[in-house]
């Protein structure tokens, strides 16, 4: 299992998401199915790798436990992922939804932020184990 860090567009968004994790500077993965020829419909859904790439596990410290409330995460890997969510909103015509869950886990609570709320509990690793936050 691992830790999945997904960012949700508001549907208006979803034929920019290309644009908005570039200047975002989230990798993905659009351009390439295009060279390949595979059909892409544009997707709401943005995943933001951890600092070593791939899941988001290497954000984690290891004393994080999925089992609570928030997340225990590497101090030095949270300015980045601050810097993007705050990129992203910066880019999106509206608010988004941002999910930090273990494997198949759901959110179990839904709390509205201003995106400084959602980068100042990014930076102090406040960030919930089951919370879905919702960027306005």
């Amino acid at each position: 299992m691992c830790l999945m860090l997904t960012v949700r567009l508001a549907e208006p968004d979803a034929a920019r998401a290309f644009e908005i994790c570039r200047a975002a500077a989230v990798p993905t993965y659009s351009e390439e199915r295009r060279l390949f020829g595979f059909a892409h419909r544009p997707s709401r859904v943005v995943r933001i790798p951890g600092p070593e790439g791939g899941c988001g596990c290497s954000f984690l410290a290891d004393s994080a436990d999925w089992r609570s409330p928030t997340w225990d995460m590497v101090p030095s890997t949270l300015p980045r992922l601050a810097r993007i969510l705050r990129a992203i909103r910066q880019q999106a015509s509206s608010g988004f939804s941002f999910e930090a869950l273990w494997g198949s886990e759901v959110s179990t609570e839904e709390r509205h932020v201003t995106i400084d709320d959602l980068a100042t509990l990014t930076e102090q690793s406040k960030l919930g184990t089951k919370t879905r936050y919702v960027v306005e």
